[in-house]
């Protein structure tokens, strides 16, 4: 395989973007590359549809115990940088 492709199965790179998330990966699994396919892409997809399904029910950011609204958590904590 190509080098992009190996560094997709390796979580280097997002499996569904190819963005570079070692730092990400570094944070969350202590390596940059946690030897398996990542997609942080999907992973914010899916949890925004969760909170889509809530409605417009408004819930605390679990960081900093703001009020938002479910559908909007996902942008409140990538604006906040948490």
């Amino acid at each position: 395989m190509g080098e992009i492709a190996d560094m997709m199965l390796e979580g280097l790179l997002d499996e569904e973007t190819g963005e570079y998330i070692g730092d990400k990966n570094l944070e969350k699994y202590g390596s940059e590359a946690p030897g398996f396919p990542i997609s942080y892409q999907r992973e914010a997809r899916e949890t925004e549809d969760k909170l889509r399904k809530l409605g417009n029910s408004k819930i605390k950011c679990p960081i900093c115990n703001k009020q938002v609204a479910a559908v909007g958590l996902t942008q409140h904590r990538r604006d906040k940088g948490h």
